[in-house]
């Protein structure tokens, strides 16, 4: 009698070997290059605001990323594992140590310095990759890693070089990106004040905006998308429903505010979505392998990003949802399997249903019946007259927690604003100080609607400028000329 044994899929064998997918990646990934060189690099140089290194920039900084990942592979590799002649040979062409590299190069802001970058390189390899064991075995997307380490540690660097707008966006549009500058509007924000600086949506998905140098096209990454699809490169089901779960949570925020179908547009257009989605999410070793998983795990990564977007002080959201979503992939696998049950799934479906409700009226309360009333984030706490001077103690909502100064008002004009209290972090507020914001502020107190924020440090200036405004508005009601 023959033995029978259990055995673990999955059993269908795929003709795509994983040099040819990496390929095809490569393939996709060209047009996001060029582009990239257009947009950082041409354009820049056709408005005359950077010379030929200016113009090549871009490609060089692209090309740094891979070229430093293979070196430090090369090198672990050789000395630390051992490898010589042709089994060094071997590791290298099967480690595929130029796409962690390529990838956080597109992901980063075009001002990031070279040996920031290379630093973002060695992390995403080192702590993102070999520490597991290398390719096959990492936990994390590697490129996220790396990107999580340069810009926790090397924001204020990078914004005092310019953050993620190239020399024209600086020269023309000199505002934060997208998402950064959501929050600096009141309330939910309309049309006129959250895509019109960047023109209009069409900008928006052709890639025309301020961003990471490779992450701003959709377009570009929605034809990636059907190529890698087509070749059987990437699981489709993330990235749709990816993308569907925020477009629809984004949707229903919108309509609770009275905003048209350009909203939830707008949301999924802005940041990194498309190409962390399609790029990012999809990465073979660190997503889901079944089907019923990989909804569930498109799913969950559309209500991570809403809740980081609105619920945090973390604008873009993509990056922490795919880390989080990483570490939770063998649970995401677990519960696809009970999805194969009839009972099971309708009641997955029906909790998944209630948290997306959930989100979105929360979401949506946010705003609701703003302007109705006085700023909720501002708040005065003591007033006092000495002389001709009326001096208020007042605290404006930060990116940190509460920002609280001491404004001297004479002769119905503000002369002094002494920051006595805050929690931003050192880099976001001591950039700016640096550039003198509060003497601005001011100085334009007349016009401070008008007065742009600092590109890097967008949530802690428009803190101090809307405490001006409202301390001004709070004088006035107060003190009547």
């Amino acid at each position: 009698m023959k033995d029978y044994h259990n055995l673990i899929g999955p059993f269908q064998k795929s003709k795509n070997k994983t040099s040819t997918m990496m390929k095809h990646v490569l393939i996709a990934l060209i047009p996001i290059i060029i582009f990239s060189f257009y947009k950082n690099g041409i354009v820049p140089y056709q408005h005359h605001l950077v010379d030929i290194w200016g113009l090549w920039y871009p490609i060089i900084f692209i090309a740094i990323g891979p070229i430093v990942t293979c070196l430090v592979e090369l090198i672990a590799a050789r000395f630390f594992l051992h490898k010589k002649n042709n089994d060094l040979k071997d590791y290298m062409q099967h480690s595929y140590a130029i796409l962690p590299g390529l990838f956080l190069s597109l992901i980063l802001p075009i001002h990031t310095p070279i040996s920031v970058l290379i630093f973002g390189v060695c992390m995403a390899t080192i702590i993102g990759k070999l520490v597991y064991g290398g390719f096959g075995n990492n936990i994390f997307n590697p490129a996220l890693i790396g990107r999580l380490f340069v810009i926790t540690t090397y924001a204020t660097v990078i914004a005092s070089k310019g953050g993620y707008l190239n020399s024209y966006e600086l020269d023309t549009i000199s505002k934060a990106t997208p998402l950064s500058n959501v929050s600096t509007i009141e309330g939910i924000g309309s049309y006129e004040t959250l895509v019109s600086p960047y023109g209009n949506l069409w900008n928006f998905f052709t890639g025309m905006i301020p961003g990471a140098v490779g992450e701003t096209s959709a377009l570009l990454c929605l034809v990636a998308f059907f190529y890698l699809t087509f070749q059987k490169v990437i699981k489709w089901r993330i990235p749709v429903f990816y993308i569907g779960t925020v477009w629809i949570l984004t949707m229903l925020i919108g309509w609770l505010n009275g905003l048209g179908i350009w909203y939830p547009t707008f949301q999924i257009l802005s940041g990194g979505l498309f190409f962390g989605a399609i790029f990012m999410a999809t990465d073979p070793v660190t997503s889901p392998v079944s089907k019923n998983a990989q909804i569930l795990d498109g799913i969950f990564l559309g209500i991570l990003t809403v809740v980081f977007r609105y619920f945090t002080s973390y604008p873009e959201g993509v990056l922490t949802s795919i880390l989080t979503m990483n570490m939770l992939v063998f649970v995401v696998e677990k519960i696809g399997l009970q999805c194969k049950q009839k009972d099971k799934r309708l009641v997955i479906i029906a909790v998944i249903l209630v948290i997306m409700g959930f989100v979105a009226y929360q979401a949506g309360r946010l705003y609701q019946n703003h302007g109705e009333s006085k700023d909720s984030n501002f708040e005065v706490i003591n007033v006092k007259k000495v002389e001709n001077q009326v001096i208020y103690t007042v605290s404006q909502k930060g990116n940190g927690g509460p920002i609280t100064c001491e404004v001297t008002i004479q002769n119905d004009k503000i002369i002094k604003i002494e920051v006595i209290d805050h929690n931003e972090t050192p880099n976001y507020y001591g950039l700016v100080e640096n550039q003198h914001y509060i003497e601005q502020l001011i100085k334009e107190q007349d016009n401070l609607s008008e007065l742009d924020t600092v590109s890097g440090a967008t949530i802690s200036s428009t803190a101090l400028k809307k405490l001006a405004i409202n301390t001004l508005q709070e004088y006035e009601e107060s003190y009547e000329k």
